[in-house]
């Protein structure tokens, strides 16, 4: 329990951080034990419970604060493990105090919230699969490294910004080499009946083409990636070092 600063430690707030399957109700309930009522001045009888030897003398209607579309007490929710293809129930609809799950956004303000194949509406955090989803919404890239959110610091986040976009930049040039470029002899010996002179003929130039696979692209574009991690601070650095290894260890030999 934690007085509040923004009335003169006159209001109490309780804040739950129970996850049990049956947990049910507000997430936070506010309560004023200083407040004079009727109720006081008679001198009611007080509710005890011994267990946890808790006094309550008074209670009122909580305050809606912000929190979890899955926590409203206004909208009903219903929880399935992942559920992306459209949404369950009534979990579209939301108050003004609910956030996404998935993207620590208010619900009016997720553009993923009705998306089908996303449905982040229906988020939740008794699933595997969408804490999965918001640890990758909030780490990015860096959920490869199996790191704690709150290890991330600003040198972690701007190694894998820069990742992200190496690994986009490298999926370009190793497609263009796994295509490959046909290349046409220029000079060959004409098969034909019209016997051409050589490079003159398309249907030999055509049987006789090669495509040839050039990594050049590819080893050019990580050579300045790795020659810009160390510019980078050390944490940084790591996360680019990393990245670009585990990318390059999945590239295939199209010839083979």
């Amino acid at each position: 329990m934690e007085p509040s600063k923004g009335k003169r430690e006159r209001d109490v707030i309780l804040i739950s951080d129970d996850e049990d399957e049956g947990t049910h109700g507000n997430s936070v309930l506010i309560v004023d034990p200083l407040a004079k009522t009727a109720l006081e001045e008679k001198k009611c009888e007080e509710v005890v419970d011994e267990e946890c030897e808790l006094v309550v003398t008074f209670c009122k209607q909580a305050n809606v604060m912000p929190h979890a579309r899955y926590d409203c007490t206004i909208n009903s929710f219903e929880r399935m493990e992942c559920e992306t293809c459209s949404p369950t129930g009534k979990n579209a609809d939301f108050c003004n105090q609910c956030y996404c799950y998935i993207c620590d956004k208010l619900a009016s303000e997720c553009q993923n919230w009705t998306t089908s194949s996303l449905c982040h509406c229906n988020a939740h955090n008794k699933s595997k699969f969408w804490k999965d989803q918001r640890d990758f919404a909030l780490a990015g890239v860096l959920v490869m490294f199996n790191l704690e959110l709150t290890d991330i610091d600003a040198d972690l986040r701007h190694g894998g910004n820069l990742l992200i976009r190496f690994i986009q930049e490298l999926s370009v040039e190793y497609n263009k080499y796994l295509i490959g470029e046909r290349v046409s002899p220029t000079e060959h010996k004409c098969l034909c009946v019209s016997k051409l002179p050589p490079g003159q003929c398309d249907i030999c130039r055509s049987q006789n083409t090669k495509i040839v696979y050039k990594y050049s692209g590819v080893f050019a574009l990580v050579t300045r990636f790795l020659n810009q991690a160390e510019r980078e601070s050390p944490k940084a650095a790591a996360v680019m070092l990393l990245g670009a290894a585990r990318e390059i260890t999945l590239h295939k030999d199209p010839a083979l």
